[in-house]
C-alpha cells in the first residue's frame, strides 16, 4: 500500500487540489509501474472512485481533500478508501456537529463526543468522521446515515489513522479480509506508506506510516 500527501491551496475550491493530487498520483504510479507518467491514464467516472486504466496489475485508488492538503492511496489487489479533514473546521460543542454525529456516526460516537473534554472534542469528531468516510469509500458507498445494518458493513473494514500534520486527521480503510494480500503485494516493497514532499521534491520519503486502530463503530 502507498499513501501520498501534497500541500494544496488552503481553500474549499478543489479545482487546483484535484489537478495537483492527480499529477502526484501519476508520478507515483509511474515510478511503481515503471512507466512514463504521461502514459498513466486516470479515470474518474461520475459518482465512482477514481481508477487507473492499466492492464499491468489491478490497482485500487482513493483520494481525499481538505483545505491545504490532499491525500491519495494506492493498493494492489484490494479495495481501499482514504479521507482527510482539518481539525479546526469543527467548533467544539456546536449542536450541529452533535446532530451530524447522531445522524451519521452512530450512538457510540455521539455519546463519546457528548462526554469529550473541550480540548479533545474537535479531534475526536474529525477522526471518527474520517474513519467513516474512508470506510464508505472502501466499500464503494455514498454518504449514508447510520443504521445497524450500515454499522455491520463498515465493521468489515480495517481502519488506520494517518500520521499527518497536527492540524489534520486522516484515515485509510481496507477490507479486513484483504490484509494478508496487502502485505503480500505491497507495491513499495518496504511495508511503509509514502508521503510526497509538499515542497514538490520528486523524491519519495518514508514519513507517513499508517497506524492500525479500531473502527469507531
Amino acid at each position: 500500500m502507498t499513501v501520498i500527501s501534497i500541500a494544496t491551496p488552503a481553500t474549499e475550491n478543489r479545482r487546483v487540489a484535484r489537478s495537483l493530487i492527480r499529477s502526484a498520483l501519476r508520478e507515483t504510479l509511474a515510478a511503481l509501474l515503471g512507466q512514463p507518467a504521461a502514459s498513466i491514464a486516470l479515470v474518474s467516472p461520475l459518482g465512482r472512485a477514481i481508477y487507473v486504466d492499466s492492464t499491468i496489475c489491478p490497482l485500487s485508488l482513493s483520494i481525499g481533500h481538505s483545505p491545504g492538503i490532499s491525500v491519495a492511496a494506492i493498493c494492489q489487489g484490494a479495495a481501499i478508501g482514504i479521507d482527510v479533514m482539518q481539525i479546526e473546521a469543527v467548533t467544539h460543542g456546536h449542536p450541529d456537529w452533535l446532530r451530524l454525529a447522531g445522524d451519521y456516526l452512530g450512538p457510540q460516537v455521539t455519546a463519546k463526543l457528548q462526554s469529550a473534554p473541550p480540548a479533545t472534542f474537535q479531534s475526536v469528531f474529525v477522526q471518527a468522521w474520517t474513519d467513516f468516510e474512508a470506510a464508505l469509500k472502501c466499500l464503494g458507498l455514498g454518504l449514508t446515515e447510520w443504521s445497524p445494518e450500515l454499522s455491520s458493513r463498515l465493521a468489515s473494514c480495517r481502519i488506520m489513522a494517518l500520521d499527518l500534520p497536527a492540524s489534520y486527521c486522516g484515515s485509510i480503510a481496507t477490507v479486513a479480509g484483504d490484509t494478508r494480500r496487502l502485505r503480500d503485494t505491497d507495491l513499495c516493497g518496504d511495508g511503509k506508506s509514502q508521503m510526497r514532499d509538499p515542497a514538490g521534491s520528486q523524491n519519495l520519503a518514508d514519513v507517513c506510516e499508517a497506524r492500525p486502530r479500531c473502527s469507531a463503530e
